[in-house]
């Protein structure tokens, strides 16, 4: 493995960063090179918001990349996609990553995993809701709970609500549905007693009358969730896009955070996601405020990314140690993406 220093150089080198060397006009390069196409995979909701926005504003094309964003059904189809090759980028829970490279993971992987996290995006909203008739977590002793997946993701959160609520794992049973769509309309259909929920459904959730029982970010004081991650090798090889891909997602949440681009933001998600403008504006109004707001400039919290390692210690299968911060997140990219004006 190229050790970080040496690796920066040689990144900088190609992005034409080091002192006393002229970097190549970006509007010529632009002229004179096509856009490089990246396969994106994201969980379709808020934390795709800066993908979306700089998609539509034309922040991905000004660093001279051609992104397509694909919705993934769940999270053991968008990590064994990337992995595979399928995708060179997705936006998922870094608990994800961690899962995966610790042969924690359920889906099937055609080979070694070696992804590695390039920048943070957001504690998201993690909200349980019940139907109604639930007033407490005491009354989901002996129901169906809805997850993505039963060991990854979020599934950890919920588990943390519960226990802090004084129900354990054999109080409940736990079923993979899917992605927080799915999980609200599993409630809906009365399939569920209880599920986590992110934005912008939770407002979605709300409008319709479903209890709200806890909130993760509240309960854990700090949690890393949405991240993109990537596979390291691809990365390597490709450290200009991955520059500009994380300089367009940095423009896009200054773009989100500015109050006169409110209204148009609000049609964004709306459009994105199919909900309506009301609960994307909540959703919206969340991502600017509070503790679950999109991470300025995209920068990792490492505080809630080793309160994601300890939940995974906690309650992970087979149990075991994790690495630290480090193993799982290189700030090499960030760094030269932060550095180029």
């Amino acid at each position: 493995m190229i050790e970080p220093i040496r690796r920066r150089r040689m990144f900088s080198l190609a992005l034409g960063l080091l002192p006393g060397l002229a970097p190549f006009p970006a509007s010529l390069a632009r002229a004179a090179a096509p856009l490089q196409p990246i396969e994106a995979i994201v969980f379709a909701g808020a934390n795709a918001m800066p993908s979306y926005v700089a998609q539509d504003k034309g922040f991905f094309a000004r660093e001279g990349l051609a992104v397509n964003l694909t919705a993934t059904p769940n999270s053991g189809f968008q990590i064994s996609s990337l992995v595979s090759g399928k995708f060179q980028i997705a936006s998922t829970a870094i608990d994800n990553l961690i899962a995966y490279q610790e042969g924690q993971g359920t889906a099937k992987l055609d080979r070694e995993p070696d992804m590695v996290a390039i920048m943070g995006i957001s504690s998201a909203e993690l909200s349980m809701f019940a139907v109604p008739g639930v007033r407490s977590i005491a009354d989901l002793k002996g129901r169906d709970l809805a997850l993505d997946s039963l060991t990854t993701g979020y599934a950890f959160v919920l588990r943390y609500l519960l226990e802090k609520g004084g129900l354990g794992p054999d109080d409940v049973r736990f079923v993979a549905v899917g992605n927080s769509r799915a999980r609200l309309q599993s409630l809906r259909d009365g399939k569920f007693a209880a599920a986590l929920i992110t934005e912008p459904f939770t407002g979605v959730a709300r409008q319709e009358g479903f209890t709200l029982l806890g909130e993760g970010v509240s309960a854990l004081g700090g949690y890393q969730a949405n991240v993109r991650i990537v596979n390291r090798a691809w990365a390597n090889e490709n450290p200009k896009a991955v520059v500009g891909y994380i300089r367009a997602l940095r423009s896009a949440i200054d773009w989100i955070y500015d109050p006169a681009n409110r209204d148009e933001a609000v049609r964004i998600l709306a459009a994105r996601v199919k909900v309506d403008e009301a609960a994307a504006r909540g959703a919206v109004e969340g991502m600017t405020r509070g503790q679950s707001a999109l991470q300025r400039n995209g920068e990792m919290d490492l505080q809630g990314l080793r309160n994601v390692i300890m939940l995974r210690e906690r309650y992970g299968v087979p149990q075991k140690k994790m690495g630290p911060p480090s193993k799982y997140y290189d700030p090499t990219w960030y760094d030269l993406a932060r550095a180029r004006r």
